[in-house]
Order: structure tokens, then C-alpha cells, then sequence
């Protein structure tokens, strides 16, 4: 059986949190073939293992996975897949999350490309998702920030990602109109299976 797509609507980051990892232990335990959870954060700072011991502070929250400070809020669709890679190849599974992150855009008209590292998705040079993963035991943790149409103000209060803040930008500001974090749902569900459910585990 394929994972299934729980949304969580709007939910604070320890939580969402907490049912990651609870997750993780039920792929891993065999108990289930993994669960991809949509969710729009509460507003958080979130560091990964790359983020440097001086750029820390009291509202951060330090997680596994790669990759350095962003930020989650309300207006940007978070996709975590808790799944086992289809391929023991953790390139591959980055490759995964930016193709799926540029037909999400190509969804709306939105000619995207991928990051050089597989830390995320740009078009016309401005970054509208992020990627952060943890792998443990060969299933994964964290995913896909995509910026929908968010108050992009607080980047400015960390360098994304290690980037200039002002290279960030969500979708609607990308298409010119208005994007609704539904419509980038229903993209979402339709593409997700394609690109980031597990297919032929090795």
C-alpha cells in the first residue's frame, strides 16, 4: 500500500515535529509503508547540521536535518515525506524533491530550476522552496518548504539557507497573481505520488 497524505492544516512546529519522528518508528518498526504530512507552520526559525554554533539563538530551533537556518510560516506549504527511499542513493532522493518542486511550479506557469546543491527551487533567479532531509535507516525526515504566498519579511532576520535574504520569493509574487496555499495542495497531491513515494525500495 502506498503512504497516505495526512494534513495537518496549521499546526506549531513541536508537534509536527514529534510526529515526524513518531512516524519514522512506525516505517521503521514495519508497521506502516510511511505517511506524507502537509502542514502550513506556525512562524518558526528552524537550523539544520550545517548551521554554524555562532548563528544560533533563543528562537531557533536546532533539527537533523541538513542544510542551515529558514524560516516557516503562515502562507508556505511544508510537504514531509516519511517514506523509505526508493533507492539507497541519497542524491537521487534530493533529485526527487526538486523535480517535484519544479512541476509544482511548472503547475502555475512557473518555468523553475533546480539548485545546484539540491537545497531547493528558483525561478528567475529567486528562491521559492527549500529542502532539508534527514535520513535514518534509509527513511526520511523533514522535506519541502514551498513559499506560496507568504510576509517574506522574516528572512531578513537570518540568512536562508546561508543566502542573502533578499534571493527569496513564493509563488505568487513569482506568477504575478494570487496562488492559494489550497491550490498548491491540490498540485501537491497530484504530483507527490510521482515523484516522492517510495517505488521499488532497495
Amino acid at each position: 500500500m502506498p503512504p497516505e497524505i495526512e494534513d495537518l492544516g496549521r499546526a506549531a512546529y513541536p508537534a509536527v515535529l514529534a510526529r515526524m519522528r513518531e512516524l519514522h518508528a512506525q516505517v521503521h518498526a514495519g508497521a506502516i509503508s510511511g505517511r506524507i504530512l502537509f502542514v502550513e507552520h506556525d512562524p518558526v526559525y528552524t537550523a539544520g547540521r550545517a548551521t554554524k554554533a555562532g548563528d544560533f539563538g533563543p528562537e531557533i530551533v536546532p533539527i537533523e536535518r541538513g542544510g542551515k537556518i529558514t524560516f516557516h510560516g503562515h502562507g508556505q506549504l511544508v510537504v514531509y515525506p516519511i517514506v523509505r527511499l526508493p533507492r539507497h542513493d541519497l542524491r537521487d532522493w534530493l533529485r526527487r524533491f526538486e523535480a517535484f518542486g519544479v512541476a509544482l511550479c511548472a503547475a502555475f506557469g512557473l518555468a523553475a530550476e533546480p539548485s545546484v546543491d539540491g537545497t531547493g527551487v528558483f525561478v528567475n533567479g529567486r528562491k521559492v522552496a527549500s529542502i532539508g532531509v534527514a535520513v535514518k535507516h534509509w527513511i526520511s525526515l523533514h522535506g519541502i518548504s514551498i513559499n506560496v504566498a507568504m510576509d517574506l519579511t522574516p528572512f531578513f532576520a537570518v540568512r536562508p539557507c546561508g543566502l542573502a535574504p533578499e534571493i527569496m520569493s513564493d509563488l505568487s509574487t513569482a506568477a504575478a497573481r494570487a496562488i492559494t496555499l489550497e491550490e498548491v495542495k491540490a498540485a501537491a497531491r497530484a504530483m507527490v505520488f510521482v515523484h516522492l513515494a517510495p517505488r521499488n525500495p532497495v
